[in-house]
């Protein structure tokens, strides 16, 4: 059961690092213009590697414009996504192979809440590198009561890797707390006083001295 509880750590944080392959962020091109490669109607999706790497975008396959009519939505390779990779391989070394299981609980809540912060912070960022982008290609005014934030959402991908890494996180520092809180060693018992009872070296047990008449 130990064991099965051990792998915990490096499978959730494995997880977190796969999820980075699904949807990230979408951008419905409802917006006058399209956004990108995409046409009115289409959507872009960028999957957390695409984010981290700098990659080409997923766009709606019947929504492509016009080679002519395409503007680019590749964005820059985002650090503190690629941060957040490292971090997951460097806590999956830590889950499997530090013995101490209060150092390595420690070192991988650390990490696994470290990797969450970056996760949060680079989507907030991205979020408004695509907004800034999808502005600058509005060919019209916005629809009526809406505002360029509503063209642009979190997906599942990003989602659940912040949840498998919070669970990380607050799963090894629950079990931290609990191994820093557990009693120590046994104390080393005080040595034998001479008593009575005591053995005299390089003889026996000294008698007890008789009573009085």
């Amino acid at each position: 059961m130990r064991r099965f509880s051990r792998l915990l750590s490096p499978a959730g944080l494995v997880l977190a690092g796969l999820l980075f392959l699904a949807p990230f962020l979408t951008v419905s091109c409802d917006a006058p213009g399209g956004y990108g490669r995409a046409a009115p109607g289409g959507t872009t999706t960028y999957t957390g590697w695409d984010l981290a790497t700098g990659s080409t975008p997923d766009v709606t396959a019947d929504k492509l414009l016009p080679p002519e009519q395409r503007r680019s939505d590749v964005l820059a390779p985002q650090p503190l996504a690629g941060t957040v990779l490292v971090v997951l391989v460097v806590g999956v070394l830590v889950a499997i192979g530090v013995g101490r299981a209060r150092t390595r609980r420690g070192v991988v809540a650390a990490l696994a809440a470290i990797a969450a912060l970056f996760l949060l912070v680079n989507q907030a960022t991205v979020r408004v590198l695509v907004e800034e982008r999808l502005r600058e290609q509005l060919t019209g005014p916005l629809p009526a009561g809406k505002e360029i934030g509503d063209f642009v959402h979190d997906q599942g991908g990003f989602g659940f890797a912040l949840l498998a890494l919070v669970l990380v996180a607050l799963g090894n520092l629950a079990g931290w707390v609990r191994l820093l809180r557990a009693p120590g060693d046994a104390a080393v018992a005080p040595p034998a006083s001479a008593d009575a009872g005591a053995t005299v070296p390089g003889g026996s047990a000294p008698t007890a001295p008789l009573p009085e008449a």
